[in-house]
């Protein structure tokens, strides 16, 4: 009866919460991986993959399901944390640190499920599986505060003069079908088919204060909205070749999606215009001029080709090496952006029991857009993780398994509100020592991240 408690209790946690950073509201946060197996191995699973949602980094894995029918849920809990700082100077303006300005911490919900078939036919094996997952993810949400300078040395809190908001809301969700074929236990060969759609939602917002309206009451909100609607087709191609008795190679490639991109925006009462505040980019040439809208704009998912071997020494107890590489065409979405290889590194082995412990690591890279005296440039972002795990049988056909995942990255970011949009003298208390100047690169803010993935996976097996 405690077995069944413990299982209820992982269906009720299975609904997944995912925080995303603000960085990618726009371009969205692509789902990379579902399984929490793979997560715990750095998500180095391109070959020797065992569970269901490992299809989606190569179809071929769906061959090495070791069952005849089943299925399998998925849900992580992903805690972004967002702090921003900015250089403090003293009087003598020698530089004294970096002060942390605002600090944000989100989550948003989410969930993945698929079911698997498999059938033997003389030396052929042919699987069958269909997934729902989540593909690309837009959530994103950001909260700042503008306090007046009075009142701040009398161990008080300032009176707040505006709150900020960035909002983003939306997904692409696909539908997959995989199927697969394994000839002679020798070689897997599998392909994807997925529909894709989706839509995003996007809002940026300057609300003004009760006391700064009672200061000036001529003030206006500044209120911009979007919202995008996406529909595409994508496919998927992998192998699975045992080279070797210990040591198998495996590939996948997939080619670029471009979506039908339809929607509308809307923009409220602008004072000085949103641009100027809150930046937002869209697509650009390689001299770094806009070509199309924010909301009418190309969105296209660029090429991924992985190739990835595994090893299993001669230990008594069951040990797997999983190393991938991952080539990422960046430039299909955007000409700013360059190709790049993604690292990722899996080690599993099992302790009495049958009791796995896994470990990883993987370090990919991404690019963010940036602008300085009304040049665009992209900016290469990489971000480090590491990751452990592990898992358990229960009920014979029940397999749950945990992972956790850390991730770190910094880099240099523009204000996201800037301070002239507050530059109203009424406002503030000493106004005379106050610079209204907005910050360029010269003096950018400091964005440091920090991710922590908690996902788990339920499969069922028969």
């Amino acid at each position: 009866m405690k077995k069944y408690v413990i299982l209820m209790i992982m269906f009720a946690v299975i609904s997944s919460l995912n925080s995303y950073s603000i960085l990618d509201r726009i371009n969205g946060n692509a789902v990379n991986n579902l399984d929490a197996r793979t997560l715990s191995m750095g998500s180095a699973s391109v070959v020797g993959g065992k569970n269901l949602f490992d299809t989606l980094i190569n179809p071929a894995n769906l061959s090495n399901l070791e069952s005849k029918f089943g299925f399998a849920l998925s849900g992580k809990y992903l805690m972004n944390t967002d702090n921003r700082s900015l250089p403090m100077y003293n009087s003598f303006d020698g530089y004294s640190g970096d002060g942390t300005y605002v600090s944000n911490v989100n989550i948003f919900a989410d969930y993945a499920f698929g079911a698997f078939y498999q059938k033997t036919l003389s030396v052929i094996d042919l699987g069958v599986a269909v997934l729902h997952h989540p593909f690309v993810n837009f959530d994103s949400d950001y909260f700042e505060q503008v306090r007046n300078n009075q009142n701040s040395d009398d161990n008080s809190y300032p009176p707040i003069i505006a709150k900020n908001f960035i909002l983003g809301s939306g997904e692409i969700q696909a539908t997959s079908f995989v199927m697969s074929i394994k000839v002679y236990e020798l070689a897997s060969f599998g392909f994807q088919f997925s529909k894709l759609t989706g839509d995003s939602e996007l809002e940026n917002k300057i609300i003004w204060s009760d006391e700064a309206l009672n200061i000036i009451p001529t003030l206006e909100n500044t209120i911009n909205y979007s919202d995008r609607n996406f529909e595409a087709f994508s496919t998927q191609f992998g192998a699975d070749i045992q080279i070797l008795n210990r040591i198998s190679m495996g590939f996948s490639y997939s080619p670029k999606i471009e979506f039908d991109v339809t929607g509308s925006i809307f923009n409220g009462v602008d004072t000085l215009g949103v641009d100027s505040t809150v930046f937002v980019y869209t697509k650009y040439d390689t001299l770094g001029i806009p070509t199309d809208s924010l909301t009418f704009a190309d969105y296209t998912i660029p090429t991924k080709f992985r190739v990835g071997l595994n090893y299993q020494p001669r230990n008594i107890m069951r040990t797997n090496f999983n190393l991938d590489l991952e080539i990422v065409k960046w430039s299909d979405a955007n000409p700013l952006f360059d190709d790049v290889i993604n690292y990722y590194l899996g080690v599993e082995h099992y302790l009495k029991h049958s009791i796995p412990i896994r470990v990883g690591f993987n370090y990919t890279t991404e690019f963010c857009l940036s602008e300085h005296e009304s040049f665009t440039f992209a900016s290469k972002l990489v971000s480090p993780s590491f990751s452990v795990g592990t898992g358990f049988e229960m009920l014979d056909k029940f397999t749950l398994n945990f992972g956790i995942e850390l991730t770190n990255r910094q880099y240099e970011m523009l204000d996201l509100f800037m301070d002239s949009f507050y530059d109203y003298d009424e406002l503030w208390a000493n106004p005379q020592y106050l610079n209204f100047e907005d910050r360029g690169w010269e003096n950018p803010d400091t964005v440091n991240e920090t991710f922590l993935n908690l996902q788990t996976s339920i499969i069922y097996k028969w």
